[in-house]
């Protein structure tokens, strides 16, 4: 039964737009209130992607602030039986982004307050009173945050384990993506869907940030395939008993976490009532404030059977720091199989006139566009006093988009600087460029590393995370901003002078490559275990 207010939005495409919103909402919450009566309280939101949503299970009595400006209507679903208990949902199904906000949904970059003078006069020293902030913060982090494993009981043979019912569908996984933007971790989820599918299974995805989810066009078109927008219409503090629901709902055997953090918080619901159900998680990187998705990851370890991680470094980190046992953390390389022969030559030559640079990443503080900005102004007066024509290309978008396009004009690198969105043909710019930058805060192991080599391009990064994994000391850079933009300069004047170094260089790339690719690949370590599942086996 519906009640929607006469002045529901006219125009057509607004309409469309809405009603789909509603029935996604719809379907989510009559799956996880099967029985009960639920009362739908409905307006047109001004947030593309939230729908700020609210749930009262018992009565609800209605406020001024249900029937405001924007109220739509109201839509009730009966209980299953007489009596059955109501539930409440408020919701402002999101409107349609803007043009601007499809690019662009953060609000763009400022410094700092009090910090501006600073930024404006050098911002090199800037990013480097932000970077000795940022390292305090770790180091106080380190001490204060949980690091260790949640005990997880066996139970007793007195109250035996719940049992997985028969159903008459396939088997499903669940797989729980951050969002579905740009970025190293979506790219392993969207691997994960076509290897689930290609494996037999059906897939549902969910992702926990709420956002534009500019990729949710590449999902694998296929009909066993299914987003479902959480993200959107329902509080993380739900998601346990949704998963649960839909669980039983659609025979899923094993969910597979990619820093999705409501679906770490799922697995207690999951032990206890679903036990026969596999655990996974891929991590790739340890964050500065609080060691990130690897230390949610360690500290839910005893609840998840699987630990899929893309370096050696987390292989030790869960081994050192979480006492993981053997067998429960699993190295499964971002590589492609069919991608492992020797690497082409690798372009850059000493003494070449013309040198081209590029940058590959979101335009987030993480990448630290400002310090590749300072980095290029460097590189150009090094270019300049060494008769070499230095161009550059930057590819991302985010809320550094402004600042960066301010300094570039700055410096006086606006024509030899292109900026390009991300939906750019990335191996085509490796293919034409003798060096990439990458002086990011914190990596795991930087995906755009392996492209680069792959294509006959040098990469030039800090050393974090387990960048020395693909890229020899001299390549690596350190870490606070004025070194990092003085070290990337040296790399380049080194090679660029001796040939000698950069033979070295270049012959110890191809041995780390060899050696990655001496490693099990994720699907390879992956796909085994969704067969098994597809089959209906224990993984």
């Amino acid at each position: 039964m519906s009640d929607l207010a006469s002045h529901t939005p006219a125009d057509p495409a607004l309409v469309a737009h809405m009603t789909a919103g509603i029935a996604e909402a719809r379907a989510i919450y009559e799956l996880l209130f099967p029985t009960q009566q639920l009362f739908f309280i409905l307006s047109q939101g001004n947030n593309p992607i939230w729908a700020a949503p609210e749930v009262i299970e018992g009565p609800h009595n209605p406020r001024p602030q249900d029937l405001g400006a924007d109220y739509l209507g109201t839509l009730t679903r009966p209980g299953a039986y007489d009596g059955a208990p109501q539930v409440t949902i408020r919701l402002a199904i999101p409107r349609l982004p803007l043009p601007g906000e499809i690019k662009q949904i953060d609000a763009p970059w400022r410094p700092m307050r009090g910090l501006g003078a600073l930024f404006r006069a050098s911002p090199l020293w800037y990013e480097q009173v932000r970077y000795g902030a940022e390292m305090a913060r770790k180091r106080q982090a380190d001490r204060r945050t949980d690091q260790t494993a949640m005990p997880l009981g066996d139970g007793s043979a007195l109250l035996p384990p719940p049992v997985a019912p028969d159903s008459d569908k396939r088997p499903a996984i669940l797989i729980g993506m951050h969002w579905l933007e740009m970025g190293g971790a979506e790219k392993l989820g969207f691997d994960t869907m076509r290897w689930a599918l290609a494996a037999g299974l059906r897939v549902f995805v969910v992702a926990s940030v709420s956002a534009v989810q500019r990729l949710a066009d590449k999902l694998p078109d296929h009909p066993d395939l299914t987003f479902i927008r959480l993200d959107r219409y329902l509080p993380h503090h739900l998601w346990p008993r949704y998963v649960q629901r839909l669980a039983m709902a659609e025979n899923i055997r094993a969910v597979h976490i990619h820093h999705c953090t409501p679906l770490y918080e799922s697995l207690t619901m999951l032990r206890m009532h679903l036990p026969w159900v596999q655990t996974i998680d891929s991590t790739h990187i340890v964050e500065y404030a609080n060691g990130g998705y690897p230390r949610i990851s360690g500290v839910w370890s005893n609840y998840l059977d699987m630990q899929h991680v893309i370096s050696g470094e987390l292989v030790r980190y869960f081994r050192d720091r979480f006492h993981a046992p053997a067998g429960k953390v699993v190295l499964g390389r971002m590589l492609d199989r069919k991608n492992n022969d020797a690497l082409p030559p690798l372009r850059l030559q000493a003494g070449q006139k013309a040198l081209h640079a590029c940058f590959i990443g979101r335009l987030f503080y993480q990448k630290r566009p400002v310090v590749v900005v300072e980095a290029l102004r460097a590189l150009n007066a090094w270019a300049g006093r060494n008769g070499i024509t230095l161009t550059a290309t930057i590819v991302g978008e985010g809320p550094y988009d402004g600042t960066l396009t301010r300094l570039l004009r700055k410096h006086g690198l606006s024509s030899k600087v292109d900026l390009l969105p991300g939906n750019t043909d990335i191996p085509a710019l490796l293919e034409r460029s003798d060096i990439l930058l990458l002086p990011s805060n914190n990596e795991g192991l930087a995906l755009v590393c392996y492209e680069a080599v792959a294509h006959g391009c040098i990469p030039i990064s800090t050393r974090v995370g387990s960048q020395d994994e693909v890229l020899p000391d001299g390549l690596l850079v350190p870490l606070a901003p004025r070194a990092a933009v003085a070290g990337t300069v040296a790399a380049v004047d080194a090679m660029w002078r001796d040939a000698g170094t950069l033979a070295r260089h270049k012959d110890a790339l191809q041995a780390a490559w060899t050696r990655l690719t001496a490693d099990p690949t994720a699907e390879e370590v992956l796909m085994p275990v969704y067969r098994r599942l597809a089959q209906g086996d224990a993984a």
